[in-house]
């Protein structure tokens, strides 16, 4: 895997990764243990991460501080100056103004307003199965 490869997930994979397990928390993984991309997120998909842990599934606040200190460790923080107006749902444009603000290569989401986009700039938006089948293929 090329070293510098830039990911953004949005707030739902994390959560999927966190609650659910598979490919999400796989991905995760291959983050922290083999480090074959590198992680990007800014200061409100962390927060709006941790709400969602606490508030809408009720997790535990230590176990929600792991994960947000995880979340918080060889990861490149950018503060976007969310600029960008091109999602339906505005909520959405975080992801794309975090994605430009770190230069990534991918967005790894499943919201289909963001995936009919297919890439916005230089970032490419795809599915977690579709990054996991491209680590996959670059290990070959």
């Amino acid at each position: 895997m090329p070293k510098g490869l830039r990911v953004v997930f949005d707030t739902n994979i994390l959560l999927s990764a966190i609650l659910y397990g598979g490919i999400p928390l796989e991905l995760l993984n291959l983050w922290q243990k083999e480090r074959a991309f590198e992680l990007i997120i800014s200061p409100e998909i962390l927060a709006e991460l941790v709400a969602k842990l606490r508030t809408k599934f009720g997790l535990p606040t230590n176990l929600v501080q792991e994960w947000r200190e995880l979340l918080s460790r060889n990861i490149i923080r950018v503060l976007p100056e969310y600029l960008t107006q091109i999602c339906r749902d505005d909520k959405d444009n975080k992801i794309i103004d975090t994605a430009i603000s770190g230069n990534a290569h991918y967005i790894i989401t499943g919201d289909e307003d963001l995936l009919t986009l297919k890439s916005y700039q230089r970032t490419k938006i795809i599915k977690a199965r579709n990054f996991l089948d491209l680590l996959k293929e670059k290990r070959k």
